[in-house]
């Protein structure tokens, strides 16, 4: 009797077990997901059908003609719309962008898909369709910059676009990882210009002198490597190289989505765009400029020169240290992984 009790409780156990696996989020992955201009786009998120949510998104586009930069979305930068379950299943994140596209403020990414996401398939293909009834103006997947205020009366725009034309999303067995990366600081005496970087064959290429007069401060901070599972404030850093021919054969670096757009619309001429995401850090509060907990404040300070360049620290002293040599203090920018 005590056996067969036990057996009833195993197997409830097991059911409940069960249950509790189906529901909580999947994770899918994009896989061969291309615009019309040629670009594509790479990444995950996760969906939970249980709710009808997006829950974690990182997804990675590269640049297009136009005013198409090189963009990651992820929840630190962009919002899911409209609330779930409204579209649901449909994948739909939008940033604020007004700086790309004159009179339209947001970036917006719909993917849309020609099966559910429960699961019952490991692979379900990416609507790409141009006569889908659902948004008449936006047919299938595209990628769009959207406005809902003409001025006068709340009005829903849409301005540039690129559509999808091919991908599909594979479901991923298990969560993307969190992968934390340590960020070193190298300072090039004859420039007197610093520099950071957490790729490692970036910094074995400065090691070694194949970019030669760079040395190690000694100094560092933490962040999420690029491509990493977001959470919260996390967002990806921009990297910028400043043209030689302009006096500044230097590096500008940014967590700030809207700051990385305007130096690419305004700046363009003077520096170019590297990457729109070399790592992934979280952000300051915006009312009060504070960090999360279990980070620690970056500083951000400019040398105040025609070759602008500007140094990222997390120390104090080092904050202290350059105010004392003439650095303007620009306030807290990042927050790394203590």
């Amino acid at each position: 009797m005590a056996n067969g009790c036990l057996r009833i409780w195993l197997f409830v156990a097991m059911v409940v077990a069960s249950l509790h696996v189906s529901a909580e989020p999947r994770f899918w992955t994009l896989t061969g997901v291309q615009f019309e201009d040629g670009a594509v786009a790479t990444g995950y998120f996760s969906y939970d059908d249980a709710t009808g949510t997006i829950a974690n998104w990182n997804v990675r586009l590269s640049g297009g003609a136009g005013p198409f930069m090189p963009w990651t979305f992820v929840p630190g930068n962009s919002h899911e719309w409209p609330p779930a379950p409204a579209f649901a299943p449909d994948f739909y994140v939008y940033s604020y962008s007004p700086s790309l596209v004159p009179d339209f403020w947001w970036r917006s990414l719909i993917i849309r898909f020609l099966g559910p996401l429960d699961g019952g398939a490991t692979a379900v293909r990416i609507n790409v369709s141009s006569d889908d009834p659902m948004t008449v103006s936006l047919p299938g997947s595209n990628e769009f910059f959207e406005n809902d205020y003409d001025g006068a009366n709340v009005a829903f725009r849409v301005g540039r676009s690129r559509k999808v034309i091919a991908g599909s999303l594979m479901l991923t067995p298990v969560p993307p990882p969190v992968t934390i990366v340590q960020v070193d600081e190298f300072y090039h005496p004859g420039l007197r210009h610093y520099f950071i970087t957490a790729d490692a064959a970036e910094k074995q290429l400065l090691d070694t002198g194949a970019h030669s007069g760079w040395e190690r401060t000694g100094e560092s901070f933490k962040a999420y490597a690029t491509g990493s599972r977001p959470d919260g404030s996390i967002s990806p850093v921009c990297r910028y190289y400043g043209a030689p021919e302009r006096g500044l054969d230097s590096h500008f670096f940014s967590a700030y989505a809207g700051e990385c757009e305007s130096v690419f619309v305004q700046l363009a001429s003077q520096w170019l765009l590297e990457s729109d995401n070399v790592f992934q850090i979280n952000l300051p509060d915006v009312a009060t400029g504070a960090c999360p907990g279990g980070t620690i404040p970056v500083h951000r300070l400019w040398n105040q020169r025609v070759d602008s360049n500007h140094r990222y620290t997390a120390s104090a002293a080092v904050r202290a240290q350059m105010i004392a040599a003439g650095y303007l203090a620009e306030g807290v920018v990042m927050c790394a992984v203590q």
